[in-house]
Order: C-alpha cells, then structure tokens, then sequence
C-alpha cells in the first residue's frame, strides 16, 4: 500500500469489493514578518505566526467491475483549524476553524469526492509479480468553500477581514493516473511508483480557477520483520501546483513545489491491512500563510496517517464471470 494511499497498489478481480480508510493529521507551524499594508485600525499587527492543523478522514469503497476495470468511490471529511500565535487579531487571521462561516467563506465538513476507473494492464492481485494500472476520473467539489478573493481590496485599498482556506477550493477537475508496483521474493519486496495529474475543469461559483497539481511518488516495503509483525516502508513525493486564479487575476503564492520523504509500518491484521506513515514535507517554493511574503516564511510541517483497506468475503455475484 503506498504511503498514505488505501487504493492505490492493488487490483481486484471482478465482483470483488474493497472497503478502506486513509486518516490524516497535518500539523504546520508557521511564521513570517509583518506584512506592509495596516491591518487592524490603520496600524500593524506585526508579525504573523501560528499553526494549521488538518484532521481528514476519507473512506473509500472499490468494486471489480471486470477482471480488467476497477471503480472507487472516495469521500474526504475533515476539519482545518488555525490557531493564531498573535494576540492581535489580523484581517488575514485569527483563531479559526472550517467548519464555520466567514465572511468569505461557507464552512462544513465534508471536502472534495472522487468518482475513479482503473484498468489493470497487468494484474497479478495479491500473489508475486507486476502491477500496472492506468486510472481516470472526476473530483466534485463540495459547497464549503472560499466565495470570495481573500486578495480583494476595499474601496480604501485595504483589504477586509477574510479566510484563506475551506475543506474544498469548489472546483470540478479530472484525474489521470498511472500506477507501476512489483511484488518480489527479496527485499525491497514491493516497490513501485505512481504518477498522477489532477487538472482543473473551470472556475468555481465565485470565480476561482484552481491549480494544476502534478504528484510523482515512490513507494517500498520490506520483507516481514518478525519482531514487530510487519514491514517496514519508505516513500518520497514530489508535488508541483501550477498558479491560481481568482477572476483571472493571479493567486498569491498559490504555485509551489513540495519533496515529501516519509516513513511507514505496513501490518497485516485480522481485519485487515494497516499502514501507518509518517512524512515531512518540504516546500522548495511557495508557502502557506497564502500572503505575499513566504520568500521570508518560516515553515514546519509534519504528517501523520493510518491507513486500512479490507477486501470483503462478499463478491457481487452478478459481475463474477
């Protein structure tokens, strides 16, 4: 199971059925200098600093459609949550959650869906050999999302109290994806890679063309490791965001580039498999704060996730042949 990733890494055979889970925490300390323009009462609130942290859940469900065609269906839940370290509230933030309304923003739960086809060029299900999977599908976006530019000015050229994330940028886009693992006797005894592109469809609602965000990941694992009853992984992503759009006008600092290494345990329970991973992203560029001073922002960002995925002893009788 690549790092992270519950569906990704293994192909069913028709009617079979996987159910799986991928929980997240995302942990960012953050800080950079006062920006230039006044913010609360005409004066400076000096500088920014503070955390983001994620808390998502996205479950997942994959059916065989064939022993060739494999669908999944994924639903992100989750909560961000900006603990602001100033004791003067700013325009740009404060303490704060995405599962309320602001200004710009209406709040929730519920994130981005994912509706995926993969065809499984080759196949070798649980046993040894190659797998190479070639996938396409849509993100529908949810309702809780930005509704206005955070980067818009008022008529005295200031900006207005606004938030700059949502659990969702409410945007349509398409994915392609291709998969390559190999399972072998030796060690590493399952490598591989995934490449994907998730390519916006147009603007949301309020006028927000997303980024085009390109991923190139690489997974191994071990062989069993008798003491601790299961493998042992390492994984490393490369991220690259191409630039935002709010109303044709550039976002700030929305293009970025990320190298995440990570570590991981992969455990074969009665209920199923479980992997647990660790990884730290690094930005080459960009930032977080979404404010045009990150060439000066100092970031920590770590993540951590449990990953499960069953295959249920049901198969869908109709679609078995």
């Amino acid at each position: 199971m690549p790092v992270g990733n519950s569906d990704k890494g293994i192909g069913l055979f028709a009617g079979q059925i996987m159910v799986g889970a991928d929980i997240n925490y995302q942990f960012i300390d953050w800080a950079h200098p006062e920006i230039e323009e006044p913010e609360d009462g005409g004066e400076k609130v000096g500088k920014h600093l503070g955390t983001l942290s994620a808390y998502v859940v996205n479950p997942s469900i994959t059916i065989g459609l064939s022993d060739y065609w494999n669908t999944t269906f994924s639903q992100v839940i989750g909560i961000r949550d900006m603990t602001w370290g100033n004791p003067r509230e700013s325009v740009h933030h404060r303490d704060e959650s995405s599962d309320s309304d602001f200004e710009n923003v209406t709040g929730g739960l519920l994130g981005d869906s994912r509706l995926m086809f993969r065809y499984l060029a080759i196949n070798a299900g649980a046993g040894v050999g190659n797998r190479l999977f070639f996938g396409g599908g849509f993100v529908i976006p949810s309702k809780n999302t930005l509704t206005a530019d955070p980067f818009l000015l008022n008529e005295e050229g200031q900006p207005e109290p606004h938030r700059h994330f949502s659990m969702s940028e409410g945007v349509y886009k398409g994915v392609f994806e291709t998969q390559y693992f190999i399972k072998r006797m030796t060690n590493p005894v399952f490598v591989g890679g995934t490449f994907s592109i998730v390519e916006p469809l147009g603007e949301s609602d309020y006028g927000f063309k997303a980024s085009r965000m390109i991923d190139l990941s690489f997974t191994a694992f071990t062989k069993k490791i008798n003491f601790i009853n299961g493998s042992m992984g390492a994984s490393l992503m490369f991220r690259h965001t191409s630039e935002g759009f709010w109303n044709d006008v550039p976002a700030q600092n929305s293009e970025s580039l990320l190298v995440t290494p990570g570590v991981g345990l992969l455990l074969n329970t009665k209920v199923g498999v479980v992997a647990l991973n660790l990884q730290k992203p690094f930005f080459i560029n960009g930032g977080v704060s979404g404010e045009n001073s990150a060439s000066q922002e100092d970031t920590n960002v770590w993540q951590m996730s449990v990953s499960f995925r069953r295959i249920l002893d049901y198969s869908i009788p109709w679609l078995y042949w």
